[in-house]
């Protein structure tokens, strides 16, 4: 071999040596002999770096894979015999090698077995349980190549063609018929000789038999011999985890219902009696996890053999089932309860299975109840924190804890399906008390008393909450207790936060008992809520006070002017306000919203509710054309960005602001028009500025969506100087988001805008097609994709004109120019590969044939519907790229059958004359064919015609 060639192969080589070891791996793969040279090298030994060898073993898997079957005999065998040299030598001679070197063994010994055995190698476990005589090293050798296998032939993670599938059953049938008493035994005398020596071997070896025992007859290890061994291993720390985890494999085997039981309830009887069940209180944490897992398993497959048996109808075997597994659920609550929630976690199966079968009995008995209380108070009980939580800097442990706390929800509502009356009481008792004794209680009491009463709004549905009188009264005098107790002010984040998510949750609540909400109005004003020390709190606590005033507008009448007022110094947006760095700029965002709605639910008359829009908007609007001016001559380009940001957050506030009214109808009501028309001609100012283009013209585009719900016509006088200077020197992105504003300019306004629309169409056009015909890289996915979502936004823009009868738009236009736009109106069709483009395209098409089609319908239309429109509809399905098997592309054949019909209503038997003597001739379509397609055209309804038309096109294409 080329040594100077595998020095590149060394951890320390250079870059060039590393390309020429790669080209020289290649040149070894691509050569017939490359394996030979690498074999010899091996069983030789003639490199002791392993680098080298894992390197020989690469090319060895290589030419399993790619030429071993097709090989010569002589081939064959001497690559078997390669590995088995090899295998005998490194037991016999060499120190132990590293594990990832012994694995890709393995893994080559497991590639070449399913290859060759049985009918090319019948002897492969015999040769393989020979080199057990050379020792430790042959035996983990021989253990690791058995896992590989079982990678290889068994493991189910991983997905089979149908030939691998056929390959592996015949494998596993032919293990069962010849050797498996072989290996059964071999794995027996490897425990036996290693057990107290080499724990690795012992283990792999208990894995190994975990793995097997799936697909092999449990009798063979289900006897007295390995399960003492086993059960004596449980005593040995070294040995328990991989024991515990063997037993578990052997109670998941596939068995029948009453066998299961007496094989679970065999071995947790021994475990019971060896106090293995009875672990320690300072026992590892490790095995208890798999302890637990042991049991999890043990509980649901005895709940497993129940349903089955049940389903059959066999009552009495069922019935045994079921009292063996409640008779095991002193574990599944002893587990559970566990202080370390990876052992708690593992035994949660057993939870869910217990009670999935708890749903499907109508009377329980009180004995079931107990136990669903049991599991209640432990699932409650684990959702608190732990007093070590870091909420300021949530790591791993904390993520992981989250993550837990999930499935113990999972738990808890579960049981409040099947017993929402005990889930009420028991919430009810934890919150009477711990706020009985809120000033010395610890804050993951306080915590969890609070979101057991949230999570009840999840748990249980609307209609029992609300609809039955008892659980709702239950939930007021919960909610009562939660508002009244003091609890909003205990001084842990966790709490605040979960107070405030609780009363915004149960809106109802306050529509009943109105009295209550001017105490969670306070607690939101102050250091407990949108004032809290805390960032996450009073972050989160924005968000929920706008949700609160939404759900409640209706009863702020009271209550407007003082919390106006309260809002007042956090709205207020200059830096020195003391505030600026409490709350983010999109926290502010929603203040915005509430004080707009604050405003109209004060009931205060049109003259006071302006004064308080004013106020309210007056600083936003001088800071906006301050900054606007400083903008002008400003170099920096850090500054000048913040500048840029400061102005979208600006004009972003009174947008909100403006939520607080639905439609024109409302603003005018409430006489606060005068204050955001005001506010249009200075934010418009802004869009003159050269630089930062696309962050302030985002936020003035969202300014003048808001307002043409807001204002309706009187934004009409703004639209022509907005759309000139939004749609001067734009980029793909800038024109694809000013498309949705004048679309919506065009449906709420229609012929009003007709003229000015009239004058920019073609501007806009041209626009849309000078960025869209700027050269892009090929690789480059993201412009590609920007050019296709460019393109459907352009589809919409003309479909929008079309569809709101302001067609005069497209009339006004040059008979050049109108050209031009129709036949991209085809080329969306016919030219690109994108179902949601030609579906818009040959709709926008349909619509133009019921305006201008016909007899009296616009002047030259008629010849390009012949000239184009026809061919279009059978040019586009015959597209290799039309995917017949995709559902969007099935919309646009149905949009192509609705043009085709659409046309000849309009045109008549003249259509019908063009498609038979001119068009579809010229496709060499039979004269039959062509009658059958005029026929469906002329006499099929609409669905008989879509469906015809799928099978004539596929037809065609095949």
């Amino acid at each position: 071999m080329a040594d100077n060639l595998l020095q590149g192969l060394q951890a320390a080589a250079n870059a060039t040596s590393q390309a020429g070891a790669l080209q020289y791996f290649e040149q070894l793969k691509n050569s017939p002999d490359g394996w030979k040279l690498c074999g010899d090298a091996l069983i030789r030994n003639l490199y002791s770096d392993e680098s080298v060898k894992f390197f020989c073993f690469q090319i060895l898997e290589h030419h399993i894979k790619t030429r071993h079957v097709s090989s010569n005999l002589v081939d064959q065998q001497a690559l078997r015999e390669i590995l088995l040299t090899w295998l005998r030598n490194q037991c016999c001679t060499e120190s132990d090698n590293k594990n990832f070197l012994k694995n890709k063994a393995a893994q080559v010994f497991s590639l070449i077995f399913v290859c060759d055995y049985p009918e090319k190698w019948p002897l492969f476990f015999s040769d393989l349980l020979q080199c057990l005589q050379y020792g430790a090293l042959a035996v983990d050798m021989y253990l690791r190549i058995l896992k590989a296998i079982d990678e290889e032939v068994v493991d189910r993670d991983v997905i089979r063609s149908q030939q691998e599938a056929e390959r592996n059953t015949k494998i596993k049938d032919h293990i069962r018929d010849t050797c498996v008493t072989e290996l059964v035994d071999s794995w027996f005398q490897i425990l036996k000789t290693y057990e107290n020596s080499v724990s690795s071997i012992t283990c792999l070896c208990l894995d190994i038999i975990g793995a097997y025992i799936e697909w092999i007859d449990i009798g063979l290890i289900a006897n007295d011999r390995f399960i003492s061994t086993f059960l004596r291993y449980m005593s040995v720390e070294v040995l328990r985890e991989s024991a515990c985890d063997c037993i578990h494999e052997i109670i998941m085997k596939g068995m029948e219902p009453l066998a299961k039981k007496e094989l679970v309830e065999s071995l947790l009887s021994v475990l019971e009696k060896s106090s293995i069940l009875e672990p320690q209180e300072d026992e590892d944490a490790d095995f208890m996890a798999k302890l637990a897992k042991l049991m999890s398993a043990s509980g649901s497959q005895l709940l497993n053999s129940y349903t089955k048996l049940q389903k059959a109808g066999e009552t009495e075997g069922a019935a045994k089932c079921l009292q063996s597994a409640e008779e095991k659920l002193q574990y599944l609550f002893r587990f559970l309860d566990h202080e370390d929630d990876d052992v708690s976690q593992n035994v949660s199966g057993f939870g869910y299975s217990y009670l999935a079968v708890l749903k499907q009995i109508t009377n329980p008995s009180e004995q079931r109840k107990a136990n669903l209380r049991g599991m209640l108070h432990v699932v409650i009980k684990k959702m608190k924190y732990d007093e070590s939580y870091n909420f300021e800097r949530e790591g791993e442990d904390e993520v992981m804890f989250m993550e837990y706390r999930k499935e113990m929800k999972i738990l808890f509502d579960n049981i409040a399906q099947l017993d929402p009356d005990l889930v009420l009481v028991s919430v009810h008792n934890i919150l009477n008390s711990t706020f009985g004794e809120l000033d010395e209680a610890k804050f993951m009491d306080v915590e969890i008393a609070v979101r057991a009463l949230y999570i009840l709004g999840e748990a249980m549905s609307t209609q029992q909450l609300y609809s039955d009188a008892s659980k709702f009264a239950a939930l007021q005098q919960m909610m009562s207790l939660l508002v009244t107790s003091g609890v909003s002010y205990y001084r842990h984040s966790a709490v605040a936060q979960m107070f405030f998510e609780t009363v915004v949750r149960y809106d109802r609540f306050f529509s009943s008992q109105s009295q209550h909400i001017p105490t969670v109005l306070i607690a939101f004003l102050d250091e407990r809520g949108l004032r809290n020390p805390n960032c996450t709190v009073r972050s989160r606590c924005c968000y929920l006070f706008s949700r609160f005033i939404k759900s409640h507008r209706a009863n702020m009448f009271n209550y407007a002017h003082d919390v106006l007022k309260r809002l007042q110094a956090l709205l207020v947006i200059n830096p020195d306000n003391g505030y600026q760095n409490l709350l983010s700029a999109d926290d502010q965002l929603f203040l915005y919203e509430s004080a707009g709605i604050l405003i109209v639910a004060s009931g205060a008359v049109p003259e006071k509710q302006l004064l308080y829009m004013q106020n309210l908007l007056s600083p936003i609007i001088g800071k906006f054309d301050s900054v606007v001016t400083k903008m002008a001559s400003e170099f920096d380009e850090t500054t000048s960005a913040a500048y840029a940001q400061h102005l979208y957050h600006l004009v972003a506030y009174a947008s909100r602001a403006s939520k607080a009214f639905t439609n024109q109808q409302a603003l005018k009501d409430s006489g606060c028009a005068s204050c955001f028309t005001e506010a249009l001609p200075i934010f418009l100012r802004a869009l003159t500025i050269p630089v930062h283009r696309d962050t302030i013209h985002s936020g003035v585009r969202q300014y003048l969506h808001r307002m043409i719900v807001c204002l309706g016509d009187g934004v009409l006088p703004f639209i022509p100087v907005a759309v000139t200077h939004l749609l001067k020197d734009c980029s793909a992105r800038d024109i694809q988001e000013f498309i949705p504003l004048i679309n919506q300019i065009i449906a709420r306004f229609k012929h009003h805008i007709g003229p000015f629309l009239g004058e920019v169409f073609m501007g806009i056009v041209n626009c849309i097609f000078t960025v869209l015909g700027k050269p892009v890289d090929e690789k480059d996915e993201q412009a590609a994709k920007e050019k296709e979502t460019l393109r459907r936004s352009y589809f919409l823009f003309i479909a929008a004109v079309v569809t709101n009868d302001v067609t005069v738009v497209l009339t006004s236009q040059s008979p050049q120019d109108i050209h031009q736009v129709l036949m991209t109106l085809i080329q969306g069709g016919v030219e690109y590969p994108d179902p949601v483009a030609q579906k818009i395209s040959f709709n926008i098409l349909r619509k133009l044939v019921e305006l201008w089609g016909g007899s009296n319908g616009l002047n030259g239309f008629g010849e390009f519907i012949y000239k184009n429109i026809v061919p279009a509809t059978f040019v586009v399905p015959m597209k290799p790229t039309f995917d017949m098997n995709d559902a969007q592309t099935i919309l646009a054949l149905q949009e192509i059958a609705l043009t085709k019909k659409t046309i000849f209503q309009k045109q008549g038997g003249e259509v019908i004359d063009f498609l038979q003597n001119k068009y579809l001739p010229t496709l060499n379509l039979a004269p039959l064919l062509i009658q059958e397609y005029t026929n469906a055209l002329q006499h099929a309804d609409m669905k008989t015609f879509k469906s015809y038309l799928k099978a004539f096109f596929s037809n065609l294409r095949t």
